[in-house]
């Protein structure tokens, strides 16, 4: 049976909801079904979300609130969608009380690292001596760094390999890695790409946008459909 796939998307000023196609159709082509998920205050909604969804996907967008990881904003920090922010940590909390996959991309990956307890970069360039573009000007279905797989993870196990390409779209990143998670790949500046939790939750974050490589890289499309395997066999 194809799994349920809770996305969370960009939440405006007026509180209005949208979402990237792109993430749409990677999960969808990969076997699940999304269903996005709009911003909620009520917990017992968001718990009747948890209960719904097989799996959830956290999306990129705008910046986290760097209060949520003990900074005051700075003047290089980028837009903040309070609300949305509001509902993604509320419901992660409830999620990571379950054995429900979760898979987290650029945003979605710096939001997992906040959760568990770590802090970010508010920009890179000015906070790290990278020579790398992280914010690259080629077309955003392309390719423009490659990033190191470390060995022993899990994502080392799914490619089988030691270098892959990524495209890159993010001024932020971890700076300080959250409680228990660990790094699957870096890039050759140092920026943690990929993060995990080992143990038996299913908990993958990607720095890079696979959905944007999915169609022409094997290796980007591996990331979704073992997210949707892992949801499958819940």
């Amino acid at each position: 049976m194809r799994p349920i796939i809770g996305v969370f998307a960009e939440v405006d000023l007026e509180q209005n909801t949208k979402v990237q196609n792109t993430y749409i159709r990677a999960i969808e082509e990969s076997g699940g079904i999304p269903i996005l998920l709009p911003y909620v205050k009520d917990r017992d909604t968001m718990e009747r979300f948890v209960n719904l969804c097989d799996g959830f996907f956290f999306t990129g967008g705008a910046d986290i609130e760097p209060q949520r990881y003990g900074e005051q904003s700075k003047n290089t920090c980028g837009e903040i969608q309070y609300a949305r922010d509001e509902l993604e940590f509320a419901v992660f909390q409830i999620v990571n009380s379950t054995l429900k996959p979760i898979i987290a991309i650029c945003r979605g990956a710096q939001l997992i690292n906040v959760a568990f307890g770590g802090t970010l970069y508010q920009d890179i360039l000015s906070e790290t001596n990278t020579r790398i573009s992280h914010r690259q000007i080629e077309p955003k279905n392309s390719p423009s760094h490659d990033v190191q797989i470390l060995k022993n993870t899990p994502l080392f196990d799914l490619m089988k390999k030691t270098v892959m390409s990524a495209n890159s779209f993010h001024h932020q990143a971890i700076k300080k890695l959250g409680e228990g998670l660990e790094i699957m790949a870096v890039s050759d500046d140092g920026i943690v790409e990929a993060v995990y939790l080992p143990g038996e939750r299913y908990v993958r974050a990607y720095q890079w946008h696979p959905e944007r490589l999915y169609e022409i890289d094997i290796y980007n499309r591996l990331i979704f459909d073992d997210f949707i395997k892992a949801c499958q066999n819940i």
